[in-house]
């Protein structure tokens, strides 16, 4: 279960909000959440969690919710944010869990601070998007509001801002009209109320204050290249990815380029589609203390 969301201050003042979910005193693990997402995301791998003993820690990206909006070039940008936390936490050692667009994130302080990442874990991951061949199975309104964003950045923001404007005015029927695009999978698991709803709270955060379209436009961005290689990554850092086959909002040929790109790979490729984690969080998290244990 989720702890309060609190605000804490890092080095450069900006206010970052962070929810904690899972085991208070177990191992700590960073959770990164996805584009259009929040905290919330963690909470699909909440109870697992605090059953094997993990602390999740969900920070909400700059520009979602409570967090302030700052301009960055590449998620290496982000990494001084989780060093401060850690600093603010008392924590040594950690994991790292990259859920969707969360990815670069989280790989991004294996990158930088690796010596103090047990594992990494990604989950329907968004790859560097230039990989060859790793786009295909999505979209074609996908692929072309991710080209917005880097080719176009102004029209990003734009589509966002209206995006905004059209939850804000029917917030149902805004999500309901966009499960209708995702895989069956996905449809069917949003069948059920409380994931529903569960998700219409991410897309409040994601849309709290006018910095959220800067923010996903911003994204879009950073998808592109990460700002590092991912075959310069530690070689002794696994990186495990769980994948739904089913998935057309980052395509499982994403997590093939990824595993062909990373110096050590570990990839489940299971059914289901991009919401995968919330039927599989058994499968992850005990996956996850498993490695902890070698």
């Amino acid at each position: 279960m989720g702890v309060g969301a609190e605000i804490l201050v890092l080095r450069d003042g900006r206010p970052l909000e962070v929810r904690e979910y899972g085991d208070p005193g177990g191992h700590p693990a960073f959770f990164f959440h996805g584009l259009l997402g929040s905290y919330h995301q963690a909470s699909y791998v909440s109870e697992q969690a605090e059953r094997a003993g993990l602390r999740i820690i969900a920070p909400n990206r700059p520009g979602v919710g409570r967090s302030e909006f700052v301009a960055r070039r590449s998620a290496l940008e982000a990494v001084p944010d989780i060093e401060d936390l850690t600093k603010i936490l008392g924590i040594g050692e950690f994991s790292v869990i990259g859920i969707s667009g969360g990815t670069p994130y989280a790989l991004g302080v294996l990158y930088r601070l690796g010596e103090r990442v047990r594992t990494a874990t990604v989950i329907s991951g968004m790859g560097p998007s230039h990989l060859p061949g790793s786009l295909r199975g999505m979209d074609a309104r996908r692929r072309l509001v991710l080209a917005a964003g880097s080719r176009a950045p102004r029209l990003a923001r734009n589509v966002f801002r209206h995006a905004g404007r059209r939850f804000h005015a029917h917030p149902e029927r805004f999500l309901e009209r966009l499960v209708k695009t995702w895989a069956t999978a996905d449809r069917r698991l949003f069948d059920r109320r409380e994931v529903f709803e569960l998700f219409l709270e991410d897309i409040r955060q994601v849309f709290a204050n006018s910095e959220g379209a800067e923010g996903m436009a911003q994204e879009l961005r950073l998808y592109r290249t990460y700002g590092f290689p991912l075959h310069r990554l530690p070689a002794d850092r696994r990186v495990t990815l769980w994948h739904g086959l089913t998935d057309n909002i980052v395509p499982p040929a994403m997590a093939w380029k990824m595993v062909q790109a990373l110096p050590d790979a570990e990839a489940h490729i299971l059914p289901g589609g991009h919401f995968m984690a919330i039927n599989t969080a058994d499968l992850i998290v005990n996956r996850l203390v498993q490695q902890l244990r070698l």
